[in-house]
This record gives structure tokens, sequence and C-alpha cells, in this order.
């Protein structure tokens, strides 16, 4: 009986890096203010292993352009912008300025980073433009169950890069004209590092990742929101992949977020093909022999897998 062995596994945060932005949102109706925005480094997010590879490759922790939107005290949209960027190499923090509403109470103002493709051809996503976000998502609650569909860029991945790395985070507080933003993103993205040694006697000549999350909500999941089954997930195949017996590869992949449990969600798994047509397959996530399957965004997991 064939079967799949896992002598090692690692999951850790990635660090984000990021570029600095100059434009502004038009002008609010209400009383207007310029506010200095720091985006920052991503701090880990599961601490109980240390992944082999702590960082992702350099290209995948720049932010190209991003978009803003302000919520008030009653989660109302006031404000929004986008900014384009100069990436700089090295840069590990970033101020800007933009314009912003000044409100009673407490503000939250949404960042979303690195929707729109390489090469900055903002018509890929006519809803995105700059000053349309407030129109698609003119109140909190219907902004946090926006998804960016991924497909494309994960089935183009090459050489285990993805170049154009989409973030999202938020801020809270009181805005004036005194404000000072602090905001900290974290990549909608889930990586895998896979470490394949082939002991089953016979080639292997596909690996695939089965039932993989294909679209990311644009505002952090706090109640680990499940994807809808009918429409958010893909197959990716490993690019051309051939492991004679004997021999070892290391693969990539890349996922959006997956949260699966009684609620919904599918569970991810891998699929290896072996000369002859027989299958294995194995179920990946945080834990997924303790009934753990999710899979946490801004992550990197690395697998040791023997193939028997």
């Amino acid at each position: 009986m064939k079967k799949l062995i896992i002598h090692s596994f690692a999951a850790a945060a990635a660090v984000l890096l990021v570029a600095a932005c100059s434009k502004q949102a038009p002008a609010p109706q209400a009383d207007k203010v310029l506010a200095e925005v720091t985006l920052g480094i991503d701090g880990i997010q599961d601490g109980r292993t240390k992944a082999a590879e702590g960082l992702y490759p350099e290209v995948e922790n720049w932010i190209f352009d991003f978009f803003y939107v302000q919520f008030n005290a009653d989660g109302i949209a006031v404000s929004s912008g986008h900014c384009r960027t100069d990436v700089t190499v090295g840069d590990m923090t970033v101020t800007e300025t933009v314009t912003l509403v000044a409100a009673q109470g407490q503000s939250t103002v949404a960042f979303v980073a690195n929707v729109t493709p390489a090469g900055h051809d903002y018509s890929y996503i006519p809803a995105w433009e700059s000053g349309s976000v407030v129109r698609i998502a003119d109140n909190i609650e219907t902004y946090k169950t926006l998804k960016f569909d991924m497909t494309e860029r994960l089935s183009r991945a090459e050489a285990g890069t993805l170049r154009h790395t989409s973030m999202c985070g938020y801020w809270t507080g009181h805005v004036d004209g005194a404000t000072r933003l602090q905001a900290t993103l974290g990549r909608m993205i889930v990586r895998m590092n896979i470490h394949v040694t082939n002991e089953s006697g016979a080639a292997l000549t596909q690996v695939a990742l089965r039932d993989a999350a294909a679209k990311a909500y644009i505002f952090p999941q706090v109640d680990n929101t499940p994807l809808d089954v009918s429409a958010d997930y893909i197959d990716i195949p490993a690019n051309t992949v051939s492991i004679p017996d004997g021999e070892s590869a290391t693969l990539y992949f890349y996922t959006a977020p997956n949260f699966c449990s009684s609620a919904g969600g599918k569970r991810t798994s891998l699929t290896f093909t072996k000369a002859g047509g027989q299958t294995a397959t194995l179920e990946l996530g945080n834990e997924a022999e303790a009934g753990d399957y999710n899979l946490n965004m801004n992550t990197i997991y690395n697998y040791s897998i023997t193939v028997k």
C-alpha cells in the first residue's frame, strides 16, 4: 500500500517590507485634514515554530500601489484614495501624507495594496479605480465582505516567486489635524515550500494543489470567515514536474488564506501522481492531523514529504 510519510513541518509568518506613495484622495465633503501615515513591518503571527526560510523573495515585499478607505465611528465611508508608489529596495518603513476627514469618535482606515497587476495596469480592476471605493463599499460591514480574485496570479507564479503580492491592514483611532497613523500590512497569501523525496519505486510525474483558495478577503478576518465552496477554489498543478525514484525536489505553491469548518470552506490538499497513474493525497493545514485545516494569511509553510 502506498503511503505518505511527513518527516517535518514548520510554519512562521513572513515579514512585510513596504515602499512609498504620494497620491492623495479627492477632497472630502466634510472637514478634510492631512494625515501622516507610516506603513511598517509585519510581526510574526505564529510563534509555535520557526520556518527554515524566514523571508519571502525580496520582490514579494514591495508595495506598488495601495487604496485606503476611512470609515467613521458609525462605520460609514467618508474618505478614500489611491496611491502609486516608487519602489525602493531596502525600505523597511515609509511615511506619506493622505487626505482624511476630521471625525468625532474612532475612525477605521483600511488599506489594501497591490490589487492591480504589475505594470500599473489600472484598467485591470475597474471597481478599484481611484475614488470608486466608497461607491462599492459605503460602509465597513460591506467592505469586510469584499474579496480579491487572485486566480491568474496563483496559476502563473514562477519559480517560487509571486511577483505582485496583495496585502491588507487597517488603523483605528481619532482623526484630527494632528493625526499620525501607523499601520501594519500582512500578505493576503499563503506560501508553501514543499520538499518532496521520492521513494515510491517509480517516477512522480505530477504534483498538484487541489482545492486551493483563490480569493482573499481585503480586510483581515478576525472570525475566520469561510470562502464560498462553489466559486472561490481552484486546482494548481506544479510547473513541469518529473521526480525520478530516489531523488528529491523542492516545489513552491501560493494560495489565498483558507478557513474551513463545519460552517463552510474546503480542505486544501496535495496530490502526487506516479508513472502508471497511481495517486496519493495529503491534506494540508496548520495542524491537519489534529483537525485544523486552516491556512493563515501572511504565513510560510515548510513541508518535508517522503512518498513511498
